[in-house]
């Protein structure tokens, strides 16, 4: 019998990729996730069992009293890491941990990430804690994100520091809850990801390299529509930060390419799955498989590929509009539909588990709704100047 499967996360579109590629092999998965969350994953046919929890607090009790000895555990949000960190010998005691809980406070932090990526090599662009924003002095543009708790954004893009103080007024955050770097130019397709699994079993470095086509925010955000590439330098400079960070598990790096100097700058990782992993499933990259075999199958996992590669597309059709609301004119151009007509993985939507899009859809109605988006685009299309 195969080991059971906890999916600990926010049952999302993240959870619903691991919950659909363990379940379609017929592991048993069972879903925690906050009560608030969408519910996206727990709607799923392949979620056995689901737990709901009140708030972070009590998460890992939820844990520990409910769930029986041996599972194999996944986290898929870094608060939930964080959360979870403190209580990380415990959990190991118990479970099969897939991500690196004990070691969260280190491997989210910005600041060794930074370095770290300094020391094997890579470019990093220039730095500031956003408490220093008077003493900011560049002709770049500036992007700011969070810096260590969740604010209302995922990152601002700012002129110069007095534009990007005054956005951060008009969200309610203050300086000092931001980073603050200078914008490597360019367009969302310049921005590439690297998904890493690095085996606890053995220490086998499986990549594969992608990149954006576009992102929920014009400029910064998450990846909306995105496209597996052969891009043999991001695989390499992602081993390069999985091994010198001496992280084992899942390791999701990010990478802009800047056109105008050839440079590769370092901009982020996450040491847990990115919510775009299903973008690897056609390629037959399964982040969630490889962690998996790599707890209960080692021997498997040893015969398996390291490197993988294709060229598809991956569509998650909210995020994709929440571009379009902001950058209206692309869906004059036929060149943005490729990606829906093209090979492709939808992020939702899965003709052998139907649940889940219905429920997305649903919340898509609202979210159109709230947001009048069929106007607000067609009036920025009618624009004078637009």
């Amino acid at each position: 019998m195969k080991p059971a499967v906890v999916c600990v996360g926010e049952s999302g579109i993240n959870g619903l990729a691991t919950v659909r590629a363990l379940g379609r092999r017929g592991v048993p998965v069972h879903v925690v996730s906050l009560r608030s969350s969408p519910q996206i994953a727990s709607a799923s046919r392949y979620c056995r069992s689901f737990t709901p929890v009140a708030d972070l607090s009590v998460l890992h009790e939820a844990l520990l009293l409910q769930l029986d000895a041996g599972a194999v555990v996944y986290v898929d949000n870094d608060p939930m890491l964080k959360a979870l960190a403190p209580h990380a010998a415990a959990l190991a005691a118990r479970f099969a941990l897939v991500d690196e809980i004990g070691d969260a406070a280190r491997l989210t932090d910005k600041d060794f990430q930074m370095r770290l990526a300094r020391q094997v090599g890579i470019a990093v662009p220039r730095s500031w804690p956003g408490g220093d924003l008077p003493a900011i002095k560049t002709q770049k543009r500036l992007i700011a994100k969070p810096a260590a708790r969740r604010l209302g954004f995922k990152a601002l893009i700012a002129a110069n520091p007095a534009e990007l103080a005054s956005m951060l007024r008009a969200r309610g955050a203050a300086p000092a809850d931001v980073l603050v770097q200078e914008y490597v130019e360019g367009e969302d397709s310049q921005i590439y990801a690297g998904l890493c699994y690095r085996a606890r079993s053995s220490g086998q470095c499986f990549v594969l390299s992608a990149r954006k086509l576009r992102q929920t925010q014009p400029g910064a955000g998450v990846m909306a529509v995105g496209q597996v590439v052969d891009a043999p330098h991001v695989r390499e400079m992602t081993r390069r930060l999985a091994k010198a960070a001496g992280a084992r598990g899942v390791l999701s790096t990010e990478f802009k390419l800047d056109a105008r100097d050839g440079r590769w700058y370092f901009i982020e990782w996450n040491p847990r799955p990115a919510y775009f992993q299903s973008i690897g499933w056609k390629a037959g990259f399964d982040l969630a498989w490889l962690a998996y075999c790599d707890r209960a199958d080692p021997a498997a996992l040893a015969g398996m590929e390291t490197t993988f590669s294709g060229s598809h597309y991956w569509v998650n059709l909210k995020g994709d509009l929440m571009h379009l609301s902001k950058a209206p004119r692309l869906a004059l151009d036929l060149k943005t539909w490729r990606p829906y007509l093209g090979r492709r993985e939808w992020a939702v939507f899965a003709p052998d588990d139907p649940a889940p899009w219905r429920k997305a859809l649903r919340q898509l109605g609202g979210w159109l709704s709230t947001r009048r988006f069929f106007g607000r685009a067609s009036g920025r299309l009618a624009a004078p100047g637009a």
